[in-house]
């Protein structure tokens, strides 16, 4: 008797999950896309793939983990607004209580495109820029969520955490690397453009 009464348990618990989550793929797909259209945001535009669709999950998995039922959330006043909040707190998430997952947030390989960091820096140069970012910004900002938030309102970086990105880089790299790096993208350039200039 105990065992039927056990499954039976088991079974209404089953159900009355199942019942309780009314979220469709489609509904789940409406949030992402909210999501996406944020993608203009520091805090999102450099993400690589694999993170950025970790974030899309954190946001999608805690709203409807809030608002069980989609219709409550839908017809929520401010739904953008708590989808924000929600994208903020993932983010506060990702890149960590000590901004450790930093390199996550400003890549490397996209530092240089940006001109910031030349190509070729050894490990140990990459690793003294990010700890010395690392340091500026929790100068700048006191908790991960605060720095995030600032990412997060305009779509360009901050101009005290770009003259921060300068400042590290001018610390990590020595006036020859700089000028080995131009050198190289010089040379890159010019090699790239003969063949053009051979076909007139």
């Amino acid at each position: 008797m105990k065992k039927i009464i056990l499954a039976l348990s088991a079974i209404a618990l089953v159900v009355s999950c199942s019942q309780s989550r009314k979220w469709t793929d489609k509904e789940r797909d409406e949030v992402r896309k909210v999501v996406r259209d944020r993608h203009d945001r520091s805090a999102i535009r450099h993400m690589e793939a694999k993170n950025y669709t970790n974030l899309e999950e954190c946001v999608v998995t805690t709203i409807e983990e809030t608002y069980p039922d989609y219709n409550r959330f839908d017809k929520l006043t401010g739904k953008t607004d708590t989808v924000d909040a929600v994208i903020v707190d993932c983010l506060g998430f990702t890149i960590g209580p000590n901004y450790e997952n930093l390199p996550l947030l400003f890549p490397y390989d996209q530092l240089q495109q940006a001109g910031i960091l030349p190509a070729g820096l050894s490990n140990d140069q990459v690793k003294s820029f990010y700890g010395c970012l690392t340091g500026k910004i929790k100068e700048l900002y006191r908790t991960p969520d605060l720095f995030t938030i600032a990412l997060f309102d305009e779509p360009g970086v901050p101009t005290e955490v770009a003259d921060a990105m300068q400042q590290c880089a001018s610390m990590v790299v020595s006036p020859a690397d700089q000028a080995k790096a131009d050198a190289k993208a010089k040379a890159k350039a010019d090699a790239n453009s003969a063949p053009a200039q051979n076909g007139k």
